[in-house]
């Protein structure tokens, strides 16, 4: 970067400049050697998909990795050529610990970048020692480039990385393959089913994995927060190529009380270590802190309900009184509306009394309550009824995303009525906007984008919703490209 603004600051330049001061910048690097192949990161379309496979032999202690790349057809490119893909990766014996990596003869530390240029190469790591089984490998740490991962990971490879992983993003990454393997099966189970009440989704294992995380010392508070927050119900839509969203929703939201009941005690020690963060510091070590903490009060709050105690969802109550920060505040506030807490009316009443003067606390308060999880189909009759509060105002923009596009974009699990309710909201405050604010309607009208994808019944009404925009008069340029695009 140094480099590229010494050369060309102020200047009118190319992608094919830029790129030459990474290669300039570091001479040595493969990038140097590589750079015309680099370049079609630039010019070919689509994400790289990365398959991996590993062979040991245990006569000679030797691992050999073979990755292979591809990229799917897009338009206009149906062939790809190789592109240039860095992987760092690290090798773990069955305890976790690091192995050190020799590459012909070469001493390469604990961690190494191998780089990837043709359409398929394998390296053969020597020296392992006295392993019994193979190495678990640790592929693409820190996201060292933007593909995808095709490995066939076991649950103890993932498992050992999990819990010993010296690289926190492949850490992270393994926990959510094994919470993101454990929904879609659960969704799979629950196919024939009306209810998962009472079906077990965490293994006992995984569930030991994340209580060790949790109670690990001196592992970033920030970092068990992310790993212990389960995947998206969004993510969760991407990996399945029919979509029932409230099978969805109801898996994901056993999965979350399961781990609130099951780690309850260790909840509490969190939340206990971490609830009293003094006064408030806009730095990161501070920001983890809370973090966690909240995640805990979320967690407790949740058991509280299915156990029926009072005490938890108290104390959030009291935490949202007398917290000293807005993060806190909405921390406890989200605890009390996420276990569907008799306290969270009364605290929306105060936030709002704490609010209403501050334009965009206001908009959290209209977004928290949009996102809030479904229990009967409560929520779309929340929402109209804000529609009418005498602060909400569709022609202002962020009043429209925290109201309107947080319940159609942001809650699947409350937008995908079997009803078409939904639907039918999304319909009408598309053309509403569409009237106002072109560009922001667009923006909503995205929301059914993926309709084909649906199970029914929602795939029926998602494009009946669709058409009632399609056949309005007098749409715009940039909703009607983008609702015929959907419809094609």
């Amino acid at each position: 970067m140094k480099l590229y603004f010494e050369r060309f600051d102020g200047q009118a330049v190319t992608c094919d400049d830029f790129v030459q001061c990474m290669a300039d910048a570091n001479p040595s690097s493969p990038l140097a050697q590589h750079l015309e192949a680099f370049k079609r990161w630039y010019s070919q379309a689509g994400t790289p998909v990365v398959h991996a496979s590993g062979a040991f032999d245990a006569d000679t202690q030797t691992y050999r990795l073979t990755l292979r790349q591809s990229c799917p057809a897009t338009p206009g490119q149906s062939a790809k050529a190789p592109f240039v893909i860095p992987v760092t990766l690290g090798l773990l014996d069955a305890s976790g610990q690091q192995l050190p990596l020799h590459i012909d003869g070469q001493d390469c530390g604990l961690e190494h970048t191998l780089v990837l240029t043709e359409a398929e190469q394998t390296w053969e790591f020597t020296n392992l020692g006295h392993l019994t089984s193979a190495p678990v490998p640790s592929l693409l740490r820190d996201f060292s480039s933007p593909v995808q991962l095709d490995y066939a990971f076991t649950e103890h490879e993932l498992l050992t990385q999990l819990a010993h992983d010296a690289n926190a993003f492949n850490r992270w990454e393994a926990g959510q393959r094994l919470l993101l393997q454990a929904a879609l099966k659960g969704i799979a189970d629950s196919a024939d089913e009306q209810s998962t009440s009472g079906t077990k989704h965490l293994e006992t294992g995984l569930l030991q994995a994340l209580r060790a995380l949790l109670l690990e010392e001196g592992l970033d508070p920030a970092f068990k927060e992310l790993a212990l927050t389960l995947p998206s119900e969004s993510y969760i839509a991407e990996q399945l190529p029919e979509v029932d969203p409230q099978r969805i929703h109801t898996v994901r939201e056993a999965m979350r009380l399961e781990l609130a009941l099951a780690l309850q005690a260790d909840w509490q020690a969190t939340y206990s270590a971490h609830a009293d963060t003094g006064a408030y510091q806009p730095d990161a070590a501070s920001s983890g802190r809370r973090a966690l903490a909240n995640l805990a009060l979320a967690m407790l709050c949740l058991a509280a309900q299915a156990t029926g105690d009072s005490v938890w969802p108290g104390k959030a109550y009291q935490r949202f009184k007398t917290a000293g920060n807005l993060t806190d505040r909405v921390g406890a506030l989200n605890a009390l509306l996420h276990s569907h807490s008799p306290l969270a009316q009364p605290a929306l009443e105060r936030f709002y009394a704490l609010a209403k003067d501050e334009p965009l606390v206001l908009d959290k308060w209209f977004a928290l309550q949009a996102a809030r999880p479904d229990q009967g189909g409560s929520v779309l009759p929340q929402v109209q009824q804000l529609l009418k509060h005498p602060n909400f105002v569709l022609k202002n923009p962020n009043r429209a995303r925290s109201l309107v596009f947080t319940y159609c974009s942001a809650n699947p699990g409350a937008f995908h009525r079997t009803d078409g309710g939904g639907y039918q909201f999304w319909a009408e405050h598309v053309l509403a906007l569409d009237a106002i604010n072109p560009q922001v309607a667009a923006r909503l009208a995205r929301g059914l984008d993926r309709w084909k994808k649906l199970a029914q019944p929602y795939q029926d009404a998602a494009k009946a919703a669709l058409q009632q925009v399609a056949t309005h008069g007098s749409l715009s340029n940039d909703v009607r490209e983008i609702i015929s695009h959907a419809l094609a």
